[in-house]
């Protein structure tokens, strides 16, 4: 990874203007991952309420009314996950 973007960043030209850190992550790190946040508010705003027996066509339908309705996460929310994740990364 570090070498494609190094060869990207080179051609660019960007090779002087931007600075990238790595970070080792381990091989399965929920807390360090965004998405696992998005999962976890999506469960709680549209899954765990839903009546036995629903569809997962019923289920995917609903997904995509709440997406197409909602802003699912405001910049300031992912910031603050952001923050948060940074937060446990020494």
């Amino acid at each position: 990874m570090r070498s494609q973007l190094a060869i990207h960043l080179e051609q660019m030209g960007l090779t002087q203007s931007i600075q990238v850190e790595f970070l080792y992550l381990p091989s399965y790190s929920p807390k360090l991952n965004l998405v696992e946040y998005v999962i976890h508010l999506l469960r709680l705003r549209c899954l765990h309420h839903l009546p036995l027996g629903t569809t997962l066509t019923q289920i995917k339908q609903q997904l995509h009314e709440f997406f197409a309705a909602n802003q699912f996460l405001s910049a300031e929310q992912v910031q603050n996950s952001l923050n948060f994740i940074f937060s446990l990364v020494p």
